[in-house]
């Protein structure tokens, strides 16, 4: 059995996962005869929370060929620059942590430490100064810049929000068009053969999918979790607490903002994220320190055009299973892990599953050997990226509230504060394999928190003071003029 060729993809649904599984699977398997089907539950979409998908949305849909354009406009899409943080820092100051990256190297140095040079040497210029996407975020103006030469054009990133419902009704299409069978319908039960591997999903209805590999994007594990009999849960939310989301749609009553906004609050924090015509806020919470009336009354109270009906609470608990690939099922979004949805969304690591996925995925049924890199590989990202939000908290220097004062206490994954620490006295991050997201993205985030090392490489003082110092202000100019135009 376990040498059956892989002939039927089965891909048990959970609206935009599903959707976004089946299409990229596809795309990438066009012209081959291998047959797949998306079991997409009638009410998935229709139940899921009210959010908004982004992170890395740009290059995936890139890969696959998806005309950019044309998905902003059929997801009421919009272009997002960065995330402004607000109430965090014990300063009372923003942090706008933006995309891309700052400056440029010289002489193999990250721009940074020049920065930390500068700033021991007493300059007081804004870090942010120095990126193109802060800067436009700014002026609340920004054209994607193509495959421009410019060196400022090329520090450019950008993400692409859109209404999860509607990116899920897209890719259906997509789907569809490429031959995906889609069957509406619930996974009663699953049928294992006598190894241990999945034969076939069965239906609510009796009827039964017959498949040689699965893709469980559900929200209740009902395909893999037949097969992970242990089904160990990695709960991260000692780290990440906050396991309640009320969230809203409202009209876009103000001027359009190129970036996320979070606000701090007593107990919790307030996201708002501009689409092309609607608000999407959402009140993040811990049950700990606040309840669902609370969360309710709190978004009626500060988010214009608000209304109790129109508000919809969704559960969440951050965290991980241990095992996403277990013979010939894989496990991707909601199945595998959830995180607090504070910059890094989940459509972000769904994208990054699937083409980890797409890259391995076996010619026959089983294969152990690539089952267990996919999930070495895949439990390195999301603990990455786990690392990477715990560290606004860890950053934060608010105290006001039970809930800041808890998570003030919260000691650090051991991963995170060596991270933490090697920047605090050097300046220095060195990634590991499969990092989440880019050097980058961790240096903006420490600098833009206030968090600047206590010193930095050595070799940024072998580069002619003068040059350096020209280099540093020509590079910052071209960003105000690029933003400009």
């Amino acid at each position: 059995m376990a040498a059956t060729e892989v002939k039927h993809i089965v891909i048990a649904g959970n609206g935009a996962t599903g959707a976004v599984a089946a299409a990229a699977a596809a795309i990438s398997l066009r012209g081959s005869d291998i047959k797949i089907t998306l079991i997409q539950s009638p009410d998935e979409i229709a139940t899921a929370p009210v959010e908004v998908s982004h992170g890395g949305t740009q290059e995936f849909h890139q890969l696959f060929g998806i005309d950019e354009p044309a998905l902003i406009s059929k997801t009421n899409g919009a272009i997002g620059l960065g995330t402004r943080y607000r109430g965090f820092r014990s300063d009372e100051q923003d942090a706008f942590v933006p995309l891309g990256s700052h400056g440029m190297t010289l002489r193999l140095v990250d721009f940074h430490h020049y920065a930390a040079k500068l700033r021991a040497e007493g300059s007081d210029e804004d870090y942010n100064s120095y990126s193109l996407p802060a800067t436009a975020a700014a002026t609340g103006r920004f054209t994607p810049p193509g495959d421009a030469e410019d060196p400022v054009l090329k520090t450019v990133a950008y993400d692409i929000y859109v209404d999860r419902d509607r990116y899920a009704l897209y890719m259906l299409e997509r789907a569809a068009e490429l031959e995906v069978m889609v069957i509406d319908a619930t996974v009663g039960a699953v049928d294992l053969d006598s190894d241990g591997a999945i034969k076939a999903l069965v239906l609510a209805d009796g009827n039964r999918i017959d498949g040689d590999f699965f893709i469980d994007c559900s929200d209740n594990r009902s395909s893999i979790g037949h097969m992970d009999t242990a089904q160990e849960f990695l709960d991260w939310s000692s780290w990440l607490p906050c396991d309640r989301v009320a969230s809203v749609r409202t009209k876009k009553l103000m001027q359009p903002e190129l970036f996320t906004s979070i606000e701090a609050h007593d107990n919790g924090w307030l996201q708002r994220t501009m689409l092309g015509d609607m608000t999407v806020s959402s009140f993040v919470y811990c049950s700990q320190y606040a309840d669902d009336v609370f969360a309710r009354r709190f978004l009626e109270e500060n988010v214009n055009g608000a209304g109790a009906g129109d508000i919809r609470v969704a559960e969440r608990c951050a965290g991980s299973y241990a095992v996403h690939w277990v013979k010939n099922c894989v496990a991707i979004g909601p199945s595998a892990v959830t995180l607090e949805p504070m910059e890094v969304s989940s459509m972000h690591l769904v994208h990054s599953s699937i083409l980890r996925l797409l890259a391995m995925l076996p010619r026959r049924k089983i294969s152990a050997m690539l089952s267990e890199e996919y999930n070495r590989a895949t439990s390195a990202e999301v603990a990455s990226a786990r690392d990477y939000q715990i560290l606004r908290y860890a950053l934060a220097g608010r105290s006001k509230g039970p809930f800041w004062e808890n998570v003030g206490q919260v000691q650090n994954p051991d991963s995170l504060q060596r991270r933490i620490d090697l920047f605090r006295r050097h300046g220095r991050f060195t990634g590991g394999d499969h990092e989440f997201l880019s050097k980058a993205n961790w240096v903006s985030s420490f600098i833009n928190f206030g968090f600047w090392p206590s010193s930095y490489d050595p070799l940024a003082d072998m580069i002619d003071e003068q040059r350096m110092r020209n280099e540093v202000s020509r590079f910052k100019k071209n960003v105000q003029r690029a933003a400009e135009q």
